[in-house]
């Protein structure tokens, strides 16, 4: 970067995933810059002063009053994973927004910093490690997740460990935004994050030049989208809003979540109906999003006074799944990022049948849950299992008919059967054969509720 500041430009950030940099320069000195010989080229990002405010930034979109943090937590069985003890631990979170005024003072995160949790944190728009400032968004999306106020509010995963980066200059919509969470994101890779949450998108800028058409989101073309997927090739989760363009004439997601190995998030409200903010799918090359929902409708958080407060748009949809996700990663620790995102879509509402306004639905934890062997509907075995059939025994005396999916660790649904129970045939067997050694989740429906069995293929 020394011939670059010999020009006269001013440094800021260096990028090594895009082998790039991010600097102050004035248009005289462009020239100049692109001669040197390793330059491939020179784009512009953002005026070098910023004073437009976008008062569309994270808009709230409907009114609805704010629901007690239970009904977040059981409309994806959050209460259940925490009641098995799964509340993050061991998992850092990172999330990227434009502010986190009052993070540091609220009761609501005050057990974070007790136990040293807050690991890392980084304001790219002042190039400052203070985040504590600038936005109240970032502070509510944070709280969905990280928050804890006994008796009265819990996140989906306080007891995680977490990053907080200033990514959005909060006056202005610049593509050099796009620059700052990549820089966030490679900054988040070196300290070791395991799940990057995002509620910021992109199509339209204070600059019209900048603007993207809908062609542009397939997941490959902007900057934000190349940066998110190098992130996930790195082993990172990344969740990231939908957007909250449904119901204008945008429509479509933004910009990252059209990536393909990102989880998109869309915005139910407290009844599970497809809010109508929440951005659609397909992407520009026709692949289903958003990819699972939550609720976006009249969000429990905490507000930068520590004050329990609303908030609606898909930016506090994400942050739900998010703890969902740290949890599920929590519990099964040998996921991939890919099989982790493929997991939680399987145990979608509409896992069976997605589509582009609800995605593959709401995950339900439940779906994984193991449940007290004392309670269980049905038997499993043998397991391990190496070429004999599996066998499945019905403990109920009365007629039941239940259906099986069998799941790999992918995520993906590789049997799917119905099995007809009654007293002269209380056991079926599953042919297993053709499936690959490893670890299997086989997940049991029937009227007598849902359970879920391990499965080891030898």
């Amino acid at each position: 970067m020394d011939g670059v500041e010999s020009t006269g430009a001013e440094v800021y950030y260096t990028t090594r995933w895009l082998n790039g940099a991010l600097i102050q320069a004035d248009e005289s000195l462009i020239e100049a810059i692109e001669a040197l010989g390793y330059v491939d080229s020179v784009v512009y990002v953002a005026p070098g002063v910023r004073l437009t405010k976008n008062s569309r930034k994270w808009e709230a979109f409907e009114e609805s009053p704010p629901a007690q943090t239970s009904t977040q937590l059981q409309m994806l069985g959050v209460d259940a994973l925490h009641g098995e003890g799964y509340h993050g631990e061991g998992v850092t979170v990172a999330f990227f927004d434009g502010g986190f005024v009052g993070v540091n003072n609220v009761t609501a995160f005050q057990h974070i910093f007790f136990d040293n949790r807050m690991k890392y944190a980084f304001n790219l728009v002042e190039n400052s490690q203070d985040v504590f400032k600038s936005s109240n968004h970032g502070t509510k999306v944070f709280s969905a997740t990280a928050g804890l106020m006994a008796g009265q509010f819990t996140g989906t995963a306080y007891g995680a460990d977490f990053m907080l980066f200033i990514t959005e200059d909060a006056a202005s919509e610049y593509r050099i935004e796009e620059y700052n969470w990549l820089i966030a994101a490679e900054k988040a890779d070196s300290a070791g994050v395991d799940i990057i949450s995002s509620s910021v998108g992109y199509f339209d800028f204070d600059d019209p030049s900048m603007n993207y058409s809908y062609e542009d989101m397939d997941g490959k073309t902007t900057i934000v989208a190349q940066a998110a997927k190098m992130a996930s090739e790195r082993g990172i989760l990344i969740v990231a809003s939908a957007g909250n363009e449904g119901n204008k004439s945008w429509r479509y997601i933004t910009t990252p979540a059209d990536v393909e190995s990102i989880l998109a998030v869309g915005s139910v409200n407290s009844t599970g109906e497809v809010s109508s903010f929440s951005s659609r799918g397909p992407t520009a090359d026709g692949r289903v999003k958003p990819d699972v929902m939550a609720l976006g409708s009249g969000t429990t958080v905490i507000n930068e006074s520590g004050m329990i407060s609303k908030g609606t748009g898909t930016s506090f949809a994400a942050p739900l799944i998010t703890g969902l996700a740290a949890g599920i990663w929590q519990a099964y620790p040998e996921l991939t990022n890919y099989e982790l995102m493929d997991l939680i879509k399987s145990i979608g509402s509409h896992a069976d049948i997605p589509d582009n306004s609800y995605g593959h639905g709401i995950p339900d934890y439940t779906l994984l849950a193991t449940p007290d062997p004392g309670s269980l509907s049905f038997s499993v075995f043998p397991n391990p299992v190496a070429i004999e059939d599996l066998k499945i025994k019905s403990c109920c005396r009365q007629e039941t008919t239940a259906e099986a999916r069998v799941i790999d660790a992918t995520g993906k649904v590789v049997k799917h059967l119905l099995f007809n129970f009654a007293r002269n045939q209380n056991q079926h067997r599953l042919y297993v054969d053709d499936l690959r050694q490893g670890l299997y989740l086989l997940v049991l429906r029937s009227s007598t509720g849902t359970e879920m069995h391990r499965i080891v293929k030898y």
